[in-house]
């Protein structure tokens, strides 16, 4: 009787451990935004636009492609909210933290905008790339004047940043550290911009 229970704890046990690893891990982008030292700012309200995005990453778990023509979708690893709402929330809270607008809305908040972002994501995925593993985001970003619809900036790239280890954990912070990288370059094309009008004033 004694064995009969210990061998019965022992798999209650073990299904237990079984069903735990099971659950599935949710990840977020929302990072520490780096800080801003510099005193310019544009006297603009950017309206950040819902962020488009390529049908292969719509869905909420991470993808996963070990070649350039199979992708597989893990089952125990998935974005905490679809990858395009993702981005769009790291996006406006980069630009509020980094206060370089007067403000920033997303839609239905707010007055009319003076400038509108707009972002598609090509890819956000972890990929196999000659036996190493790496996290990989594709973006293409621009800034428009809403009124006249004329173009005033436009940012594109695909990077890659290697995880060292096969660990899907790894990727979210990865994918964040890209993207802020790149919204600095951005934000460094603004400047320019900003100062070019200050100049012609």
């Amino acid at each position: 009787m004694v064995k009969v229970k210990g061998k019965v704890g022992l798999l209650a046990g073990i299904l237990l451990f079984s069903w735990g690893c099971g659950n599935p891990y949710y990840f977020d982008l929302q990072t520490e935004v780096p800080p801003r030292h510099e005193d310019w700012r544009i006297d603009k309200v950017l309206l950040v636009e819902d962020v488009e995005i390529s049908e292969t990453y719509r869905d909420s778990r991470i993808v996963c492609r070990e070649s350039p023509f199979q992708v597989k979708y893990h089952n125990t690893a998935s974005w905490s909210k679809s990858p395009d709402e993702l981005i769009e929330d790291a996006v406006v809270l980069f630009w509020k933290q980094r206060a370089v607008f007067k403000k920033v809305n997303t839609y239905g908040s707010g007055k009319d905008p003076d400038w509108t972002m707009r972002m598609r994501i090509d890819i956000i995925e972890k990929c196999l790339v000659q036996k190493n593993w790496y996290a990989r985001l594709a973006l293409e970003m621009e800034i428009v004047n809403p009124e006249n619809n004329e173009t005033l900036l436009v940012h594109s790239f695909d990077r890659r940043s290697a995880l060292g280890k096969n660990r899907i954990r790894l990727v979210p912070e990865k994918i964040s550290q890209i993207l802020y990288e790149e919204l600095l370059k951005v934000e460094a094309k603004l400047q320019e911009i900003a100062r070019s009008k200050k100049e012609d004033s």
